[in-house]
């Protein structure tokens, strides 16, 4: 018998998603499974249509709360769980029929604590195509997979399209309450691996919706980013090793992101003045990583040229996605 995976869905008011994500998780080539969906709150049919899957298949637990957040509906199900690995999937997103197999596969061939696959971004109603192609693994130290996800380059910070050691998340839980909740921890996650396995094969359907947390216009909860980037900062200079470099980097691009995101308001104006300072003051050196993403070396050279113009071009491209 293969070993047990956890997979925990949080659900909050995504009817027209919920199904096509469950069916995809039923539909798992590894088999031996626990899918627990927690119901965050949710005011649709979500709740019923969980109810609905659970009578048909024993292998899903439903959690009914009420509304906390998706950190709070991930650590619900991170305090039931009894896998010996554990994966998370958003409801509104799907994944290959072969995701959890390649990456419990990844695991195993490489002796590694976590593997993650890769994204295909599909918008709304598109079909995904999944890779199918055989890929090689790339294994990194928690260190060098950390530089990796703070840069952006090989992989995201997300909890989803990653298979995890259960054990790792034993005094690790996701901060509630706040956005951003996955680049706020997973460095504390990384470093507890023993090694971490990159298969660059597209096997998750990530969902571009509108209304998401991620598509939604500005909120004041963009501001936590701010502090985010600190904590990293204080734990790259903790554990030293080079991570000062990508930790100033990924600190330089969430310091833009408030800058662009945040309204032209007088009630603003403190919060928008200290990333710009922030920009100001460790731009130049971060220009200077030639591990720094081209998007970010193009948008920091616009910012020093001309910061009305850099604007204006990043609201002209966020209207055309």
């Amino acid at each position: 018998m293969h070993p047990l995976i956890s997979v925990i869905v949080p659900v909050y008011n995504v009817e027209k998603y919920l199904g096509r994500c469950l069916d995809s998780i039923i539909a798992q080539s590894y088999k031996n499974l626990e899918i627990i969906l927690v119901d965050d709150g949710a005011k649709d049919n979500s709740g019923k249509i969980c109810d609905e899957y659970a009578q048909k298949d024993s292998r899903i637990k439903v959690l009914h709360t009420q509304n906390g957040g998706l950190s709070a509906a991930r650590n619900k199900g991170l305090d039931i769980i009894t896998g010996d690995y554990v994966a998370f999937v958003d409801s509104d997103d799907y994944i290959a029929h072969n995701m959890i197999e390649k990456l419990f596969d990844t695991i195993i061939s490489n002796n590694a604590d976590i593997s993650i696959c890769d994204p295909i971004h599909v918008f709304d109603d598109q079909k995904a195509e999944f890779d199918t192609a055989d890929r090689e693994s790339v294994i990194y130290s928690p260190i060098e997979a950390i530089k990796e996800m703070w840069y952006q380059t090989s992989f995201l910070p997300s909890a989803w399209a990653k298979l995890f050691k259960a054990d790792i998340f034993k005094d690790i839980r996701y901060t509630e309450g706040i956005i951003f909740e996955d680049i706020d921890i997973m460095h504390e996650v990384f470093i507890k691996a023993n090694k971490i396995a990159h298969l660059p094969q597209g096997l998750y359907a990530y969902i571009h919706r509108e209304n998401s947390i991620t598509t939604q216009e500005f909120s004041e909860k963009d501001f936590y980013i701010l502090d985010i980037c600190n904590k990293i900062m204080e734990f790259a200079q903790k554990q030293g090793q080079g991570l000062e470099k990508p930790a100033l980097a990924y600190g330089v691009t969430g310091n833009m992101r408030v800058y662009l995101s945040t309204p032209r308001e007088e009630k603003y104006g403190d919060i928008i003045s200290k990333a710009e300072k922030y920009i100001t003051k460790n731009g130049k050196v971060v220009l200077k990583d030639n591990r720094l993403r081209k998007k970010a070396k193009l948008g920091l050279r616009l910012y020093y040229f001309n910061k009305p113009l850099f604007r204006f071009v990043h609201s002209k491209i966020n209207r055309w996605k």
